[in-house]
């Protein structure tokens, strides 16, 4: 069964957020004897050995700001929070204690000395309390007295930058062991947790004598310069330095782990670790990371400047956390303000999408308060509402699984070693765009975009899960996912034998894991390529011809020619492939004649097997992703629907609402999130749509359906294989429970 094609409108939103910063947090289940706990607390051991942090969802709030004591526990009770992060306390190692040490805000701050006094009242009001520890930027005068244990760049000199006024140590230098002892007394104390924020490399380091020392012995050879490699992204140099780093980060938190272990075994571990995007400046590794800690988390709710990454960013970075995360828990940590402004406040429409994309894709929430949280009562309201609503209704964010057929890969491996790959701002990296055409992050989006907008719900892969079990998904999309290993390649070929699609565009699987450029593609022959040849563009005026509009690709797009990709990939098709569509001619100019179709295929349709490979020779997603063109979202619509069986359809919704399909036992779950806002960024508003119609494919008798934001019932229509409603209205959020 087909989606119903539809003319696909322009985009009606503007679309940015997100960015990367890093973090541990290491929590006991238990409270340690001696410290007042709360009667009834919802964290408590249950007779099946459950941790406390498998039982609900995390609420996590984090207030910038100091308070007296029972003061600032009745404020996280108010704002639904039953777990905090103590940015105030000030007994971590010297040099560490980062909001202190800058004035950053002010208020109350705690020390050993009241640590209990403070633990009591925030037990009290059942909420967990996180050490926040500092081990990524530390203060200069600190760092001068230890010149030893600093970050050396590349060029020699100590890292003295972090935020323009700190210096960083290594984690390879005898600091750890300063780290170490902290760690020993803090985890007497009976505190509920450390949250490490860091540690991390930087781009240019660390070329200290001990990583030097550690490296030599390690690969029998010296570091060569991070900034040298870095623009080359190939050879062994290149991915002898990403390891090491990465496996020096897993070192130091496995050993971490081990001592607070000692002191109680049952202690959640986990860390921010890079959200979507390259791993190489900083060294976090996420597939390592979860090796070592129990909870998989990243900062993709932070927003930068002008707000110009994805307004998908926390959904895409919770959808990966948990292909990553292999079962365990995810966290998304947000923060209620635009950086680099520290003590400003998010608009409530901003508040609104970072919290209803971090839960519907089951991610705890982490959410920051950065300025007096009394003086923004309607973004405080934002906060509040969606706490209670978790806390009344954990069901739908909590072990449920997706109901998705198709997913889309994000090119993690081909990150660090395709010249393609960008590097977003973040906390602790300037953004570098990439140095050629195929730009993965751009590719990515734009493909997520056109999704997205078609309400096709979908899951978000890495290059490692080829490795499992593909055949719960009808359609897998590579967007321009370049970098592959052979075995990672046979996987895919494996999948489309069987009966599995998928659509793929530009250089995917024309290079090996290592960056290095192959003759021709790994998947020619599920592709239907006979040989390959140069990139060619920029195609700033150019057109594709359709030349068989009778493709089911094609359908309702009403032209002759339609826009070029910015890139296009010189290449012939194999015979027995379908060519529906080519690229013209360039044109010298924009107004240089009419297009002339060349015998470059643009479009590449290939049965292998039992399934079916639709190939895009150019930067397709990047296009969509820039210029928005409707006849590139009407193309994926095309393509999702006849290479996907449907989950649910949706009528008179507006393509800023996204869908999502859960289940856990006999109960599904639908998830629309609502995008739809003036067309301007901070968005202030929701602005709420009417009389959605859904159906939802399924089997089975249907007890009930409910509307868990309006708290209604909604009266239903059963058909032999689906359900249907209409939904009168939604806010700034919705989730639908059927039970079967």
């Amino acid at each position: 069964m087909e989606k119903e094609l539809q003319h696909i409108n322009r985009r009606s939103f503007i679309g940015t957020a997100g960015t990367v910063a890093a973090g541990w947090a290491i929590v006991p289940a238990t409270f340690i004897s001696g410290f007042e706990k709360a009667a009834g607390d919802q964290f408590s051991a249950n007779k099946t050995g459950e941790r406390w942090w498998e039982r609900e969802p995390l609420r996590i709030v984090e207030l910038e700001e100091g308070y007296a004591f029972a003061e600032k526990a009745e404020l996280l009770s108010d704002l639904g929070a039953n777990m905090e992060h103590l940015t105030t306390f000030t007994g971590t190692s010297p040099g560490t204690s980062f909001l202190s040490n800058h004035n950053l805000f002010t208020g109350k701050e705690v020390n050993f000395d009241t640590l209990r006094d403070y633990l009591n009242e925030a037990h009290k009001k059942n909420i967990k309390v996180i050490i926040y520890y500092n081990v990524h930027a530390i203060a200069s005068s600190y760092a001068d007295q230890h010149p030893e244990w600093q970050q050396i760049q590349d060029d020699g000199g100590p890292i003295e930058h972090v935020y323009g006024i700190d210096s960083s140590f290594c984690i390879n230098s005898p600091w750890r062991d300063e780290v170490f002892t902290t760690l020993k007394k803090l985890a007497s104390c009976g505190i509920d947790g450390v949250f490490f924020d860091g540690p991390i490399f930087f781009s240019n380091t660390c070329y200290c004598d001990h990583c030097k020392r550690l490296f030599k012995e390690k690969y029998k050879k010296e570091i060569r310069p991070k900034t040298k490699l870095s623009a080359l992204r190939t050879g062994a140099d290149w991915k002898d330095l990403i390891e090491f780093q990465s496996d020096s980060i897993v070192r130091f938190l496995k050993d971490s782990d081990a001592i607070l272990k000692e002191a109680d075994p049952q202690l959640l571990f986990y860390m921010n670790s890079s959200t979507l995007g390259a791993t190489w400046p900083t060294g976090r590794d996420n597939r390592k990371i979860i090796k070592e800690s129990d909870i998989l988390g990243a900062e993709g709710g932070f927003l930068y400047g002008a707000l110009s990454e994805p307004i998908y960013k926390p959904g895409a970075v919770a959808k990966l956390l948990e292909t990553q995360a292999g079962g365990k828990p995810t966290v998304i940590f947000n923060a209620a303000k635009q950086g680099p402004w520290a003590r400003s406040t998010l608009a409530p429409g901003e508040i609104s999408i970072l919290y209803s994309q971090t839960i519907t894709h089951q991610a705890n929430v982490w959410l920051a308060v950065c300025d007096e949280p009394r003086l923004h009562k309607e973004e405080m309201g934002i906060i509040k509402k969606y706490n209670a609503f978790i806390k009344k209704n954990p069901g739908p964010f909590f072990k449920t699984t997706s109901a998705a057929r198709i997913a889309l890969l994000w090119p993690q491996q081909a990150s660090n070693y395709y010249k393609g790959s960008s590097v977003p701002l973040t906390d602790f990296t300037k953004a570098m765009s990439a140095e050629r055409g195929g730009n993965l992050e751009e590719e990515f989006y734009g493909f997520y975009d056109g999704l997205s907008r078609n309400h096709f719900p979908f899951d978000v892969l890495d290059e490692a899960s080829l490795q499992n079990d593909l055949h719960k998904y009808d359609l897998i999309i590579f967007p321009n996912a370049p970098c592959f290993t052979k075995e990672e390649a046979d996987k895919v070929k494996d999948f489309v034998s069987n009966g599995g699609n998928i659509i793929a565009s530009f250089e995917t699987s024309l290079y090996d894991e290592n960056g290095e450029k192959l003759d021709n593609f790994r998947l020619k022959d599920v592709f239907g390529i006979e040989n390959t040849g140069d990139v060619f563009g920029p195609l700033n005026y150019d057109y594709v011809s359709l030349k068989d509009a009778e493709h089911f690709s094609l359908a309702a797009i009403r032209q002759s020619f339609t826009y070029a990709p910015t890139y296009g990939l010189k290449l012939k098709a194999q015979e027995k492939a379908k060519t529906p569509a080519v690229f013209c001619k360039p044109l010298a100019g924009s107004y240089a004649g009419k297009p002339e179709a060349s015998d470059v295929p643009f479009i590449i349709e290939n049965n292998y097997g039992k399934g079916r490979s639709v190939y895009l020779a150019g930067t397709f997603g990047g296009s969509l992703d820039k210029f928005h063109f409707p006849e590139y979202y009407q193309l994926v619509l095309n393509l999702a629907a006849r290479l996907s069986r449907p989950v649910v359809r949706v009528e008179n919704a507006p393509s800023s609402i996204e869908v999502n399909v859960r289940r856990n036992g006999n109960t599904f779950f639908i998830y629309l999130i609502n995008f739809t806002a003036g067309m301007v960024r901070p968005i202030q508003k929701i602005i709420p749509c009417t009389n959605i119609k859904i159906e939802l494919l399924l089997e089975g008798k249907v007890k009930s359906i409910k509307a868990l934001w309006l708290e209604k019932s909604i009266t239903f229509d059963r058909k032999t294989n689906s359900v249907s409603f209409i939904l009168p209205v939604i806010e700034e959020y919705e989730v639908v429970e059927i039970k079967i």
